[in-house]
């Protein structure tokens, strides 16, 4: 069962980080928008999970770090590890653009 669990720095001020997050959570839902059946945030907008038939992938914003955990059990053979490489891969250009500036 692929499993991710990722932390990055952001480099941040907190708000900073909430709209990278945001920005993250739209790009993941567009790419996998089919799949994507359901996105619940907390207040505040530094949580978020995104639910689908088979994983749930919950993403939180911090002082210093954004952390990606989820479990992707019933897409593991068909999307799973492409659905994990695409996720890391949207949140690492998404926070690790703005370090770069």
């Amino acid at each position: 069962m692929p499993v991710i669990a990722l932390s990055l720095k952001h480099g941040q001020t907190p708000e900073e980080a909430r709209a990278g997050l945001a920005n993250a959570v739209s790009k993941i839902q567009g790419s996998f928008g089919a799949l994507v059946q359901r996105t619940e945030w907390q207040t505040g907008g530094e949580r978020v999970k995104l639910v689908g038939t088979g994983f749930e992938i919950e993403m939180h914003v911090d002082a210093t770090d954004i952390h990606i955990t989820g479990e992707i059990p019933l897409l593991a053979k068909l999307l799973g590890d492409k659905l994990l490489t695409n996720v890391k891969t949207i949140v690492q250009d998404t926070f690790q653009k703005r370090l770069t500036r």
